[in-house]
């Protein structure tokens, strides 16, 4: 009775586990719309492309965060989904490698499983395109779509354990143009996606094909392979430009930061009224935290409580002569004291002195997402004369993901009301329901062979809702597992179908299929559609 209510439980876990949330909708959206335009597929599949590329991060059942506890259900998916690679552990080195990675996760209290192996994220890795290949190969659209969204992450996230993410640099390997270096990588990431467009494009009816869009004298982009595109791509000044813009030392960026940690430092008493007039004492083109030194240099120290900053920072508050000359003077302090108020709210490069990043997810990252979408949206409309806005998901809770996946009409997304000019976009009720069932059958091929109609898919995901809503916590899984152990008499067979959803958890797509690259070398393309293992896409 206990192993089968314990394993009752793995599927309430596996749907409603713990929540904590790639490159961004600037990316998944906007510059995959953009590039797929850009190798010539025409506007409307294009929109869908980049819809399913950003869904990823949308979705309950796909996002990165949602369902991250369990080492065999949330990690396997982002693995799977985000951060594509194969294992660090190896016959060289197994003890040591597993002594000091293993006790990060190994004595998980919600399901006492350990991990056998890490992942480290590996650009351009064969699981990176697993479920675009199986897209390529179906002839479907929204699983090609969702598969580029993995092909990107891998070289966003590249070098990072999928089992711990990024959180040690919380935004920054999402930010293309954070430094040169990640400007370059994104360019790379480009001609990848782009191989995968010309693909994409060979798979399409004729009459989606766009033969007016050329940016060079080879002839329309259509015509041109990805490699070619890759290189027109980095070349273009409209493209290099918008993907290389320093939005972190944008002076409408820097304005709102300071704007926004001075108002708070006041309410809480770090500083005086009449700040304000010093908050444009910084040079065009500095971030926020030499922008903050330039404005130390001239904030009047007594208008700054220092006594009370310094303590809040872990610092010596006894003043003293000696101590203030000992960190630079009045200024040198200052300075600390400023960039102790930023600090761990704004982002900060990093480099050789600022290896661990700390943000806030609050207004400060919501000015600068408007300002990266913004961006992106002229860019797009520039080169393609399309005005696109993508309308973010209104069910991405687990409560949500219920709604969508029994297609209450409440997880119909609220649209915008039409100006005449800008095209919203976003997933309808039946678009989210497939999406969620397309992700389900990737990571779950035995369970969902099996389940047959919607109907007994719709009960077992019901089934689990109620009993399972409340946060998950040692002292209450036999309750809950009970409790749910109580309400799958509508569901057929339920101890099988756990079976094979640990089957599925912990034998599929452990190794990669060796096909999952032929797409991006020519010759290999053209033998796959001509043996019929690549299907016409349909639309």
């Amino acid at each position: 009775m206990k192993k089968l209510i314990r394993n009752l439980i793995m599927p309430a876990i596996l749907l409603f586990s713990f929540s904590a949330s790639a490159y961004d909708v600037d990316t998944h959206f906007y510059g995959t719309y953009s590039m797929a335009r850009f190798a010539g597929i025409k506007h409307p599949v294009a929109v869908k492309l980049a819809l399913g590329a950003q869904w990823m991060d949308e979705a309950y059942i796909s996002d990165p965060l949602s369902m991250i506890v369990l080492p065999l259900t949330g990690i396997k998916k982002r693995r799977l989904l985000h951060f594509p690679g194969s294992p660090l552990a190896n016959k060289l080195r197994p003890d040591e490698l597993m002594g000091k990675l293993a006790g990060l996760l190994k004595n998980d209290p919600s399901s006492g499983l350990t991990l056998n192996s890490y992942t480290e994220t590996e650009a351009d890795h064969e699981f990176a395109t697993e479920l675009f290949t199986e897209g390529l190969m179906e002839g479907n659209l929204m699983k090609i779509s969702a598969g580029l969204h993995t092909l990107e992450d891998s070289f966003a996230h590249a070098g990072t354990i999928a089992e711990l993410g990024h959180a040690h640099f919380w935004h920054h390997p999402d930010r293309p143009f954070v430094d040169q270096a990640s400007v370059e990588k994104y360019f790379k990431m480009a001609r990848s996606v782009l191989k995968a467009m010309v693909a994409v494009r060979s798979l399409l009816p004729e009459d989606q094909i766009d033969y007016e869009i050329a940016f060079s004298e080879q002839g329309p982009n259509a015509k041109l392979n990805g490699d070619q595109l890759a290189d027109l791509y980095h070349q273009n000044k409209i493209i290099h430009d918008t993907i290389s813009r320093k939005i972190l030392n944008e002076p409408t960026y820097v304005d709102f930061v300071l704007k926004d940690i001075f108002t708070r430092a006041q309410k809480i008493g770090y500083v005086k009224s009449g700040y304000e007039t010093y908050l444009k004492n910084y040079t065009a083109g500095q971030d926020a935290y030499d922008a903050a030194e330039s404005i130390a240099q001239y904030l009047p120290q007594d208008m700054v409580n220092m006594p009370q900053v310094l303590k809040d920072l872990g610092r010596p508050v006894n003043l003293n002569a000696y101590y203030v000359v000992s960190l630079g003077g009045a200024q040198g302090l200052m300075t600390k004291v400023v960039h102790g108020m930023l600090n761990g709210v704004v982002p900060r490069a990093l480099n050789e002195y600022h290896r661990f990043e700390k943000e806030e997810d609050g207004a400060i990252w919501d000015k600068e997402m408007s300002l990266r979408v913004s961006n992106m949206r002229q860019m797009v409309f520039t080169i393609y004369k399309k005005d696109l806005y993508f309308v973010k998901n209104n069910t991405g809770s687990k409560e949500g993901y219920i709604l969508e996946i029994t297609k209450n009409p409440k997880a119909n997304t609220p649209m915008p009301k039409s100006n005449g000019q800008t095209e919203a976009v976003t997933y309808t009720l039946n678009e989210k329901y497939e999406f969620n069932r397309m992700i389900f059958g990737f990571l779950f091929p035995k369970l969902n062979a099996s389940l047959g109609s919607l109907d007994e898919f719709n009960a077992m995901m019901q089934v689990f809702h109620d009993p399972a809503k409340d946060k998950l916590t040692i002292g209450n899984l036999w309750e809950k597992g009970v409790a749910i152990f109580n309400t799958v008499t509508s569901v057929n067979d339920i101890p099988g179908k756990i079976k094979l959803a640990i089957e599925d958890l912990e034998h599929s797509r452990i190794v990669p299929n060796e096909y999952n690259r032929y797409y991006a070398v020519p010759y290999l393309l053209r033998s796959q559609i001509s043996k019929g293992n690549f299907k016409p896409i349909k639309l």
